[in-house]
C-alpha cells in the first residue's frame, strides 16, 4: 500500500486539544544534553513485534522532565477520518512519575541547545502518513534521523548504531 501524506502532519481536522506541554515551566536549558531514542516497552513481552514499539527522540531537561519529539496516536469519537491517526503536535515537554514504566534509552549523542532547536525545526518538515497498518512512529523518526544526518547533526555511524540498538532494545528480554 502506498503511503499518503496527511495534511498539516495529521493536525488538519483534529478534534479536541493538543497534549499538554510543560515547556513554559521547564524550558530547554542552554547546555549540551544527551539525546536518546526512547523505546517503549512491549505490552506483552512474550509476543510482540519490535516494529510496533513506540519510539521517541528525547532529552531530559530536568530530573524526570523530558522533551519529546515524536508523533502520537490521536483519537476522538467525533473526529473525521482517519480516526485514529498519527499526529505531530510539535516537541512536547512532559514530567514522568516514578512508577512510569521505563523506556529503553538509546544514546545518539550529546547535543547543544542550538542542535536540539534545529532538530525541532526539522521535525516540522517530516510528513505524517495516512494510517495503513504498516507505517508508524518508527518510520517517522527514521525520516527525522535521516534529515538530521543530512544536516550534519549526527554522523552515519551514530545513525546506524542508534537505529540498530533501538530495533533490538527489547529483543533480549
Amino acid at each position: 500500500m502506498t503511503n499518503a501524506v496527511l495534511p498539516e502532519q495529521g493536525r488538519a481536522g483534529v478534534v479536541g486539544f493538543p497534549p499538554i506541554d510543560l515547556h513554559w515551566r521547564f524550558g530547554d536549558p542552554d547546555i549540551s544534553l544527551p539525546v536518546y531514542i526512547l523505546v517503549s516497552p512491549p505490552v506483552d513481552s512474550t509476543k510482540f513485534d519490535p516494529h510496533g514499539l513506540h519510539w521517541s527522540l528525547s532529552w531530559e531537561v530536568k530530573k524526570d522532565v523530558w522533551r519529546h519529539v515524536n508523533i502520537i496516536t490521536h483519537m476522538q469519537p467525533n473526529q473525521p477520518p482517519p480516526n485514529p491517526r498519527y499526529v505531530y503536535f510539535g516537541a512536547l515537554t512532559k514530567s514522568i512519575a516514578s512508577d512510569t514504566p521505563m523506556e529503553r534509552r538509546i544514546l545518539i549523542g550529546k547535543m547543544t541547545l542550538a542542535m536540539r532547536r534545529e532538530i525541532e525545526a526539522l521535525a516540522w518538515t517530516v510528513p505524517v502518513m495516512w494510517p495503513n497498518g504498516q507505517w508508524n512512529c518508527q518510520d517517522w523518526l527514521l525520516d527525522l534521523l535521516a534529515r538530521m544526518r543530512e544536516k550534519g547533526l549526527i554522523t552515519l555511524s551514530q545513525l546506524d548504531d542508534a537505529v540498530k540498538a533501538a530495533r533490538n532494545a527489547w529483543s533480549q528480554e
